[in-house]
């Protein structure tokens, strides 16, 4: 008898929720509304009792009451907006600091693979000064590896997204990815060029010489 009773609040529970989704604009109830009757339904399943039934209702009532009026006011769309600004501006920093060791290495390729010179050069002609070439070869490493590094993190940010909670006496961390092209392109290029570099660097300095 109790675990019918239970069951019957589980389903009120879940038309109620159903019904109450319907205050959210069509299109965000077209994108998220699954999702958030099955999130809803396992926290549901997850409760103990009539009391931690109602404690989920409570919550669940005071979510719902600031998301629907972000989503009916618009601030919703605009921190969309925000959020994809703020990635195409990742994907720029990505880009600018991505541009010296892409210079460098695509310079070292063509030198030093196919014999074509004129991007190395230049390059080569700067640094023929022993004092330029010592400060090359001291900065160089940072300001490459700094770089990438950089890029990689900016652009790794806003594709994943780390959200942490506490569910009754454990603390679960969620990782989602969102496939956003031009963040992983800057993402795919940087590793590209992260592994030359620190190839570079091994030939030079480690691998033997016959």
């Amino acid at each position: 008898m109790l675990r019918r009773g239970q069951d019957r609040n589980l389903r009120v529970s879940e038309r109620v929720y159903r019904t109450l989704l319907k205050m959210y604009p069509r299109d965000f109830r077209r994108e998220y509304g699954s999702q958030m009757e099955q999130a809803f339904r396992d926290l549901c399943r997850e409760q103990r009792g009539t009391g931690g039934l109602a404690r989920l209702w409570a919550s669940t009532i005071l979510d719902l009451a600031s998301s629907v009026i972000v989503q009916r006011s618009g601030l919703g769309r605009i921190r969309e907006k925000e959020m994809v600004l703020r990635d195409y501006r990742m994907a720029g920093l990505g880009v600018a600091l991505l541009l010296a060791p892409l210079y460098f290495v695509s310079a070292s390729l063509l030198k030093y693979g196919l014999g074509v010179g004129f991007l190395f050069d230049p390059l080569e002609f700067l640094l023929s000064e022993p004092g330029r070439r010592y400060v090359f070869n001291l900065v160089s490493p940072v300001v490459f590896l700094g770089g990438l590094g950089l890029a990689l993190a900016l652009n790794t940010y806003s594709v994943l997204r780390l959200n942490v909670g506490r569910e009754e006496d454990a603390i679960v961390s969620t990782v989602r990815l969102e496939v956003k092209l031009l963040n992983l392109a800057m993402i795919a290029v940087g590793s590209l060029l992260l592994v030359t570099l620190l190839g570079y660097v091994f030939l030079e300095n480690f691998a033997y010489r016959y």
